[in-house]
């Protein structure tokens, strides 16, 4: 179990917890100098059952609140420190606020200082901090007093403690490993250590990590869980980690070391967020915040989705957009403080850790909100499948809640569904929604027959605007293909018409573009971009531009870039190409290696990938590129 201290600067938290475990936690020379806690401290005590209690001391000091917020996220137990000559103060209620908003649900509360007090004043402070309790969420299963000195009102305090301990349920270690960083330090002989909560799964000794949200790769040499060595360290544990592979430098509070490739950075946020009803004034929209995630905090701004502002007390949906990565998953807490950082205004619960750029607000999106805030995942999952007739990426609404994607059949089993995309980013849709996407595309491409008999047909692009839910590239590229193979319509370079469906080009048009095409295919891997194109033809740029633009509307030219046009074949080459480097390269291919497989220059080479992309063939992820998998 851990217990966290909370409360008002000199009440007493470091002497309690001194007197509970022999341990001063004041561990700096300012501490020492100044007597006031400035950072955490940490203390253990062993109790009869085997298992060790954990204490984190907190400063009191508001300029230190924010060292505070570092240490409790987490914890199991809140230890609220009064002393009853002062009572209640501003960063008594700040802390209880503090542990409300992080989910802290119970807590033992120590009145202090009592041989410095009367009964009058006791009983107005006890009475004091259980009133500012009774308007929280945090339950207090008992009230102690204690002396300024000696031991008096220990005993029964430690008591209250080791039932609390016995009562703790053992923590479900599952999900991947997640533990808050808020110590590095090195140890001469050993190397670098973190320490911090384990906020979920489990690791052990020998296990390869990573540092978030830089991207290290670690490895755990050694393991101490609640202040003694052990081959693992699980969800509940205060823990440290002797990590192989990383300097010093390049570790700081508030990174993360989870396990790899599960969860990621993200800088949009989708939370709800609760207002404190203690504020003078509404959160407007776009306010500047300082956000505390596990032991870290950065600063950036809410994004108020439902209305323009929140009144003290609400809660609704937000966005959070921050200026540096977050490695969130769903369900964190976090806290949100002015922008000077010297009150705490709001919490926030993480529904979404990769919020979208656009269409934040959007009411599909509210919905889709509400739908993800489900807490059991097989039901949200149901659930959205129903609602998005366009599917969902499963691997990144499993892998958002700490769970490993790999296992994202056991969950879809009961639906009748298909996906498709890389590995790592499938979509997922119910085949009934998959049904009326191949209808509605092919009556759309019908009816612009009708309205268009002068043209072959149109483009992706454009068919992807007239269909009544523009869906996803991908989505739609993915349609069209599966029409094509089973030949209820055909692709002819850019364009999608249907079998029965031609255009004859004019007496004209058939003499230039057969000129074109020849001027195109002379030099197969290279063909001339448009100026060049346009003095070999004897044409003005802008003359050969509308021309080949008609000519991509006849499905005969391919518009692959501002200025530059080939031929369907030229493209199903690039095609092709683009498969023999993805086979070479499975992890993803860059753009050299998949000019050097083609033999193009560099321009070439970014114009057709852009192209690939934007046709659904190839998905970019940074530097690399994957190609996109059949339903």
């Amino acid at each position: 179990m851990i217990v966290a201290t909370a409360g008002h600067v000199d009440h007493g938290k470091t002497s309690l917890i001194q007197a509970l475990t022999g341990v001063d936690t004041d561990r700096l020379p300012e501490e020492k100098e100044r007597g006031l806690t400035v950072d955490l401290g940490f203390a253990y005590l062993p109790i009869a059952n085997g298992e060790v209690i954990g204490f984190v001391d907190v400063p009191g000091h508001e300029k230190f609140v924010r060292n505070m917020v570092a240490g409790i996220a987490g914890i199991d137990l809140g230890l609220v420190v009064v002393a009853a000559d002062d009572g209640v103060m501003p960063q008594t209620r700040e802390h209880v606020a503090v542990l409300d908003l992080l989910g802290v649900e119970r807590a033992v509360v120590a009145v202090t200082k009592v041989d410095r007090s009367d009964r009058a004043r006791i009983d107005a402070a006890t009475q004091d901090v259980l009133s500012l309790l009774a308007e929280t969420g945090l339950k207090a299963i008992a009230v102690h007093e204690t002396a300024a000195s000696g031991s008096d009102g220990i005993g029964g305090l430690l008591h209250s403690l080791t039932v609390e301990a016995d009562t703790v349920v053992h923590h479900d270690s599952g999900g991947g490993f997640r533990l808050a960083v808020d110590r590095v330090f090195v140890v001469k002989g050993a190397g670098v250590v973190v320490t911090g909560m384990v906020h979920a799964g489990e690791a052990a000794v020998g296990d390869h990590l990573w540092a978030m949200p830089g991207g290290h790769d670690v490895r755990v040499r050694a393991i101490h869980a609640q202040d003694r060595p052990s081959e693992t360290a699980r969800r509940g544990d205060r823990a440290a980690l002797n990590l192989a592979g990383i300097d010093r430098d390049a570790l700081r509070r508030g990174d993360w070391i989870v396990t790899p490739a599960l969860l990621t950075r993200s800088i949009r946020v989708d939370v709800m967020l609760r207002v404190l009803p203690t504020e003078a004034k509404a959160l407007k929209h776009w306010t500047p915040v300082h956000v505390h995630h596990g032991a870290g905090h950065i600063t950036g701004r809410v994004a108020i989705l439902e209305g323009g502002a929140m009144v003290p007390g609400a809660e609704g949906l937000a966005q959070l957009v921050v200026d540096e990565p977050l490695v969130p998953a769903w369900g964190d807490r976090l806290v949100l403080r002015d922008q000077s950082a010297r009150r705490t205004i709001a919490g926030a619960r993480v529904i979404d850790p990769a919020g979208p750029v656009r269409g934040r607000a959007r009411s599909e999106r509210l919905a889709r909100l509400a739908t993800m805030d489900e807490d059991d995942p097989a039901a949200a999952i149901t659930a959205l499948l129903t609602l998005d007739d366009q599917g969902f990426d499963a691997h990144a609404f499993l892998a958002g809640r700490n769970i490993d994607p790999s296992g994202s059949a056991d969950y879809l089993s009961a639906h009748d569904t298909l996906s498709f995309g890389p590995t790592d980013r499938r979509r997922v849709l119910l085949r009934r929604h998959w049904d009326a996407l191949l209808a509605a595309t092919v009556d759309t491409v019908r009816h612009d027959h009708a309205a268009h008999g002068d043209r072959l047909g149109p483009t992706l692009p454009e068919l992807r605007r007239l269909l009544p839910q523009a869906p996803p590239p991908d989505l739609l590229d993915a349609a069209v293909r599966a029409l094509v193979a089973e030949q209820t319509l055909v692709r002819r370079g850019a364009v999608v018409h249907t079998p029965e469906h031609s255009v004859e080009l004019s007496g004209d048009d058939a003499a230039l573009w057969n000129h074109v095409a020849i001027a195109l295919e002379v030099e197969t891997g290279s063909p001339p971009a448009l100026f060049p194109l346009a003095d070999q033809i004897d044409l003005s740029p802008s003359d050969l531009e509308g021309f080949l633009d008609r000519m991509v509307g006849y499905g005969m030219a391919v518009k692959i870039a501002r200025n530059r046009y080939m031929t369907p074949d030229q493209v199903a080459e690039s095609e092709a190409m683009a498969a023999r480097t993805a086979e070479a390269f499975p992890e993803g291919f860059t753009a050299a290696q998949f000019r050097d497989t083609a033999g193009i220059g560099r321009n070439l080479a970014i114009d057709l990938l852009e192209h690939l992309d934007r046709s659904g063939v190839t998905q970019r992820r940074g530097d690399l590129r994957l190609l996109r998998d059949e339903p």
